[in-house]
Formats: C-alpha cells, structure tokens, sequence
C-alpha cells in the first residue's frame, strides 16, 4: 500500500540503536524507568523521511510500541518520538 505502513520485520542492528536512542525520551512520555529496553519488532512507512514503529522488550514479558520519525539526511533535522503505549505484549499488532 502506498504511503501505509509495510510489513512487519524482526529488529535489526540499526533499529535496535534507534530504539535504544529514544529510551530516555519514551521513559519520559510513558512515565516509567525501565532497565531493558531491546527492539524485537518493526515496520515503517515512508512519508517525507520515514516512521518506525517499534514492539520494544522492556523485561518481564512487557512490551511497548514507540513511533519514531528518522527525518531525510538533508534535512538535519534529529529523530522526533512521536508515539509512545504501554501495556503491550508480544502478540499486540504494530
């Protein structure tokens, strides 16, 4: 689908660090400390830049999803949390 969301995709190296780059931030928006924080799932959507949505493990068999915006190279612009939700689990759809 143009401009939806692609298919769900196991964490690779460079979005396990993007997730772990926005843990102070999602602990921020979720209101939570949380001593694992790994990237397990993922899928994105191009727009102007690209959003990833991310299934991160955040220990005791917990999950949350993050919405991250990575904004075009030429922009200069830093990665932008957008979304945060708590309460998830491995099975949750992105």
């Amino acid at each position: 689908m143009l401009g939806g969301p692609g298919a769900v995709k196991d964490a690779d190296d460079n979005v396990k660090k993007l997730a772990k780059d926005m843990k102070a931030e999602a602990e921020k928006a979720l209101g939570e400390t949380y001593s694992e924080f790994e990237a397990v799932k993922f899928t994105t959507q191009v727009v102007a830049g690209t959003n990833y949505k991310i299934k991160v493990k955040v220990g005791d068999g917990k999950f949350v999803h993050i919405k991250v915006y990575v904004p075009l190279p030429c922009k200069n612009a830093p990665n932008e949390l957008l979304e945060s939700e708590k309460g998830k689990t491995l099975e949750d759809a992105l």
